[in-house]
């Protein structure tokens, strides 16, 4: 249907915020609000949007349309109307059509489905979409249903004119009168020349004999002056000959010179790089060289430290022997004494227990008397405070609600102490069970003690080869590192020099993408051209000259690629590259012929095939020449890119371009050279991950083989004494055993405390509920009393046996410290010390093992020195080797440099030889092209001259010349060009003859189109007329039943002439009578109506009152409307002025005309509507209220319910 679906306004007038309104209904809608609210910006925003009223807006105009309201200012506002399309009215095959129009200070743009556009476009599509701008009725603003009811016959006349079409015959019409002028005019000035041309051509006619004999004496003076003309162009092409020949040979020795400059400039350059690489090479050799001094240090410090412990263990060997004697004795003195304390450990316990549960016994007497003692103070005190039982009362429940939370968080509490007490009991019975356990290994453990040397000495073995293996690849990082470090110094210089040949953008975009590729975000990205390309030296000058800029595009498989790449080098600002998409490239094939001076570039260089369309994109069109002559001939033939090995090219045209070519700055070796050193510099940064990856291995295995010798030397070490780790382990469970038996003491402690305290709590809110229960004492009664005086008699009783029973607690408990401290403290690690000593000086086997590794270890680090001696024997002799090297290439780099110096000298001298010849070369071929000139300025000359005059010698030649030139003087007064210029006028005058005959008939085709577009406007607006007149009249009895109304053409004759659907007759003879119909005897358009009746006389428009002259300007639009249908119709306030009964017939004809919207082309289709009355709001199908709050509009759908209310009260308002 193309009706509008939705509307989006942000910053437009009073609507601030991004507005986006509800869908509309493709029939009838209606838009209400208060005055000032927006209603009238809403209907302008959608006539801002399609053009309807504001046209080449000013910036003042354009920032009177932005929002103006507090807080931040607007800078630009958009309105999108988002239409149905389902029909493709738009033409665009998308179900939506979203038009966009987008102001702001400097802008006012347009956009078309989210892509911008200008606005003739937009008008284009909105007139082929049925928006004529011819009828403008499909918006209807406020004021216009009033400017057509005041407006004059005349006026209507214009506006009939307007909806027939008839501006656009005018405007060819018009266009048709200028031709007629102009070419009146161009016959006028052609009949002048021709009168001109033909006096002329009479004068001509006398000049003729006098020019005859003129002209015998001026053939005889051209002929003899061709002949000298023609001597001095032979000697002057001769000159030019021999010097072309001699710029050749200097050419070619130049030629010669300079690529023996740049092999020489090439042969330094590689000197450079074989220097640099021999100074790398020197370096690690000297890092090596440091690393095996350092390694060699370290072995001669390992050699002393061995020797050192070798002769300390041949020194203790026998002072082992002395001292096993001493320790037996002190061992079992400390067996004795450790007896004693046992025995008397096991009489103190069994009394400190009783007196310990004795204690706790006490305690929980004494708290349960003064707990009691305390309830029954508390309950005497409360019934000296409260007066009244309910008092008391609310006081004890609330005592007993907060007892009762604290006593969930003590029983809380008490629970989790339980749990800890039967942990700590678990852990007190496994650390006495594993005490046990460990005692009795110690018991049964033997004094023979197992060799393990064999095993302790493989696992060093396996340590020393994983450590060796480790120290090499570390002196081989070091040499990585170096080379790495000459390599990053290289791949600077080889970046700077590529870089220098780029542009700046494509150079960063090079280096852009390459990082995405590092990252690993690529796919579907194979390389630049250069990456894929591979030619031979002898191509490489004339490739780099004809891919250009191409050389460095990138392949990609499809433009999805390509555009992704393109936002991410957009978004990171990382330079410029242009992509050649695999799926879009369609390669041009030329059919070339087989000619011997042509041959296709493409051929010449390899690449994969997969590449094979972006090869023929690049150099499809390249064809390579012997010369540039050849050049020309064939791109002007064959319209390809020709060029010569060298890579100068010619164009068809004729321009040429090329010169010398620095091979230096060839684009394709330094991007060759820097990929080559990227590679290896890659290849270098790998290898040095490789061996951190192996260093890494190396460390885990040296771990874990020096885990293993640890592992083999506590085997062999508890085999050789086996006593140490176990009484260790000993004392340190028993440590933690007494930790335990105190943390379990102090747990128990603490649970008994809770669990009495819990008591109390629960025995006073016994206490307290049983108080609640009884009736209510000023005084305690005579039992409570005597039991008070009891209670503090037995607490001081309790107090008293409690402190008593407690201290004789303390004493047995200071007596079993003493005792267990001493024991655990003192005389068990003493004794294990001296056991572990005893073992450890009993291992006599183990100090011979220990003499052996050491005396193994000592001939291992002899072999190792003797090993680094001879690698820097041989490290020094490669320094040698490679400082005698350095020094050779030095030597010939200077020779070379000293011979291109010579070379430069001699080119120089060659440049300046070749520039003197280009000079003379210049100044023969100015003169050989004057001469040339002048031969061509002697005219057609005799056939008989070359050999009339071949035997004269120039002396001859010269006299007869001159002898020629007197005769000619007598001539002076000749008009010399008197043939000419008869023939010249004759030619003139058949020509401008022609022109004239053409000029009649172009101005005959002129006066029959304007007859034609006479005739055509003529019918329009009598066919405009008629269906106008006839929907007036079918829409007006539809409005008002009981009456009748019809248009009436007014003309200038005094035959009253009607419009109506009766005059249909009339109408038909007047078209019968050509020429006398005419629209200028059209003065206005009047509307006759009759509200009572279809037969009384009717009335003008003028004698009706307002809301009858609206209602006639309503039908008068519906009639437009019918004729000229719209896909949807804007009405702001169109009832405003209507009478009750007048605005319900509307409102039900907008309800019929929205009801017909996309099945007919009567008219029909979507109405939005905006309005104070309540008729039109019945027959919508959806409303919507407009709100203004803080300066800032917003529309919203509303019930219909709701937007009654809202006109009922602004009718009552």
């Amino acid at each position: 249907m193309g009706y509008i679906k939705q509307i989006t306004i942000q910053g437009f007038k009073s609507y601030k915020e991004q507005m986006q309104i509800e869908p509309f209904s493709p029939n009838c809608n209606v838009v209400v609000g208060r005055n000032g609210s927006g209603k009238s910006n809403f209907f302008a925003a959608v006539r801002f949007v399609l053009g309807d009223d504001y046209h080449n807006l000013g910036r003042e105009e354009r920032q009177a349309l932005l929002h103006e309201g507090s807080g931040s200012a607007v800078m630009s506002a958009y309105v999108e109307v988002c239409f149905d399309n389902t029909e493709d009215r738009f033409q665009t095959g998308k179900p939506e059509f979203f038009l966009r129009r987008t102001i702001g200070a400097k802008k006012d743009e347009y956009s078309v489905n989210r892509k911008n556009a200008t606005k003739s476009e937009v008008m284009q599509i909105l007139e082929s979409a049925g928006f004529s701008r011819s009828n403008p009725y499909y918006i209807v603003p406020q004021g216009r249903v009033t400017a057509l009811t005041n407006m004059k016959d005349s006026e209507r006349l214009k506006l009939l004119k307007e909806i027939s079409g008839s501006n656009v015959y005018e405007e060819r019409r018009a266009n048709s009168l200028k031709l007629l002028a102009e070419t009146e005019n161009k016959c006028s000035t052609v009949d002048g020349v021709i009168e001109s041309i033909n006096g002329r051509l009479d004068e001509l006619e006398g000049e003729k004999e006098e020019l005859e004999a003129w002209s015998r004496n001026d053939k005889e003076r051209r002929s003899l002056m061709y002949v000298l003309k023609s001597r001095e162009e032979a000697d002057l092409e001769a000159l030019i000959e021999n010097i072309d020949h001699l710029e050749n040979q200097g050419r070619e020795m130049k030629e010669n010179n300079e690529a023996a400059f740049v092999q020489t400039e090439a042969d330094i350059a590689q000197i450079d790089m074989d220097i640099n690489k021999r100074k790398g090479d020197l370096d690690v050799l000297r890092e090596d060289r440091v690393q095996s001094e350092q390694e060699r240090k370290s072995a001669t410090l390992e050699k002393a430290k061995i020797e050192l412990e070798l002769k300390s263990l041949q020194d203790n060997q026998s002072v082992a022997q002395r001292t096993k004697k001493s320790r037996d004795t002190q061992i079992k003195s400390l067996q004795q004494q450790i007896r004693a304390r046992e025995a008397e450990l096991k009489r103190l316990l069994p009394q400190y227990n009783a007196k310990k549960e004795e204690e706790e016994a006490v305690r929980s007497q004494l708290l349960e008397a003064e707990g009691q003692q305390k309830r029954l103070e508390e309950k005497q005190g409360r019934t000296a405070f409260y007066t009244t039982k309910r008092q008391r009362d609310d006081a004890l429940r609330a005592q007993i609600e907060e007892s009762n939370g604290d006593l969930s968080r003590r029983k809380a509490v008490l629970m989790q102490t339980n749990e800890e007490i039967t942990q700590l009991e678990s852990d007190v019975q496994r650390l006495e069970n594993e005490i046990a356990e460990l005692r009795s290994n110690i018991e049964s453990e033997g004094d023979a003690s197992v060799n393990l040397a064999a095993k302790v000495e493989q696992a060093k073995d396996a340590y020393k080869a994983v450590h060796d293996e480790q120290t090499n690849l570390y002196r081989e990082e070091n040499r990585v590192n170096t080379q790495l470090t000459n390599s990053q110094a290289e791949l600077r210089k080889a970046e700077s020099a590529f870089s220098r040949l780029l542009d700046h953008g494509t150079s960063r975009g090079l280096e852009s993408l390459r990082r995405y590729q590092k990252e690993g975000e690529l796919e579907g990205v194979h390389g630049t051209i250069a990456d894929l390309l591979d030619v031979n030296n002898d191509y490489r000058a004339v490739t780099e000259a004809a891919a250009e800029g191409a050389l460095f595009n990138v392949v990609v498989d499809n433009d999805e690629v390509s555009t992704k790449l393109i936002d991410r080098l957009i978004k990171d600002k990382g330079g410029r590259i242009t992509f050649i998409p695999l799926n879009r490239i369609r390669p041009h094939d030329l059919n070339l012929p087989a000619t011997g001076d042509m041959q296709p570039l493409l051929p010449k260089l390899r690449y994969d095939e997969r590449f094979e369309d972006a090869f023929r994109h690049v150099f499809g069109k390249i064809v390579v020449c012997p010369d540039l002559t050849a050049c020309k001939k064939n791109a002007k033939q064959y319209n390809v890119r020709a060029y010569t090995l060298d890579g100068d090219n010619a164009s068809r045209k004729g321009q040429y371009r090329g010169g010398y070519h620095d091979l230096s700055k060839s684009k394709i070796r330094a991007y060759q050279t820097l990929a080559e050193i990227r590679t290896q510099h890659d290849e270098l940064q790998q290898r040095k991950r490789d061996i951190a990856t192996e260093l890494e291995q190396k460390r885990q295995q040296l771990t874990a083989a020096l885990s293993e010798v640890r592992r083999r030397e506590h085997e062999k070490d508890k085999g050789e004494n086996s006593y140490a780790p176990m009484r260790e382990e000993v004392r340190m469970k028993q440590r933690i055993l007494r930790d335990t038996q105190d943390s379990l003491a102090r747990k128990q402690i603490t649970a008994s405390t809770f669990q009495s305290t819990i008591n109390q709590l629960g025995a006073q809110q016994s206490d307290w509920e049983a108080e609640i229960a009884s009736k209510f004492e000023k005084a305690l009664s005579n039992d409570e009393e005597q039991m008070l005086i009891t209670l503090r008699s037995t607490v001081q009783d309790l107090r008293r046996q409690f402190a008593r029973t407690k201290e004789e607690r303390t004493m047995l408990e200071t007596q079993k410290v003493e005792a267990e401290l001493d024991l655990n403290e003192n005389l068990q690690p003493a004794l294990d010390d001296i056991q572990v000593q005893q073992g450890g000086a009993s291992g006599s086997t183990g100090q011979s093992t220990r003499l052996r590794e050491c005396e193994r270890a000592l001939d291992a680090v002899n072999r190792t020195i003797a090993n680094l001696d001879q690698q820097i024997q041989e490290i020094d002799s490669q320094i040698e080797d490679i400082r005698a090297q350095l020094s050779e290439l030095e030597d010939s780099r200077n020779e070379k440099e000293a011979s291109n110096r010579q070379l430069a000298k001699t080119m120089a001298r060659q440049e300046q030889a070749m520039s003197k010849k280009d000079s003379d070369r210049s100044r023969h071929t100015d003169r050989l092209a004057e001469v040339k000139r002048d031969i061509r300025d002697l005219g057609t000359l005799p056939e008989d001259v070359d050999r009339k005059y071949t035997r004269w010698d120039t002396t001859k030649v010269t006299k007869e010349l001159t002898k020629a030139n007197q005769a000619l003087k007598s001539f002076a007064h000749v008009n010399k060009k008197a043939f000419e210029h008869y023939e010249n006028f004759t030619r003139q005058r058949r020509t401008l003859t022609e022109r004239r005959t053409e000029l009649d008939t172009s101005r005959k085709s002129i006066e029959n189109l304007i007859d034609v577009l006479d005739q055509r406007k003529d019918e329009a607006i009598a066919r405009t007329f008629k269906q106008v007149a006839a929907a007036f009249g079918e829409v007006f009895q539809q409005l008002v039943p009981i009456g009748r109304g019809r248009l009436i053409i007014n003309r200038k004759s005094d035959r009253d002439a009607r419009g109506d659907i009766s005059d249909d007759d009339d109408m038909e003879e007047e078209e019968t009578q050509g020429k006398k119909s005419k629209v200028e005897e059209y003065t206005g358009v009047s509307i006759a109506v009759s509200f009572n009746s279809k037969h009384d006389e009717q009335q003008k428009i003028g004698q009706l009152s307002g809301g009858q002259k609206s209602l006639c300007a309503l039908a008068l639009i519906f009639a437009i409307q019918k004729c000229d249908p719209a896909p949807f119709y804007l009405f702001d306030e169109i009832d405003a002025n209507l009478d009750a009964q007048y605005r319900t017939a509307v409102a039900q004809m907008l309800e019929r005309l929205s009801g017909q919207g996309g099945k007919n082309k009567d008219g029909g289709g979507q109405f939005i509507c905006t309005t104070f009355r309540p008729e039109m709001v019945h027959v919508a199908d959806r409303c919507y209220g407009v709100t203004y709050t803080n300066k800032t509009s917003s529309i919203d759908v509303v019930d219909r319910e709701a937007a009654l209310e809202f006109v009922e009260g602004m009718q009552k308002a």
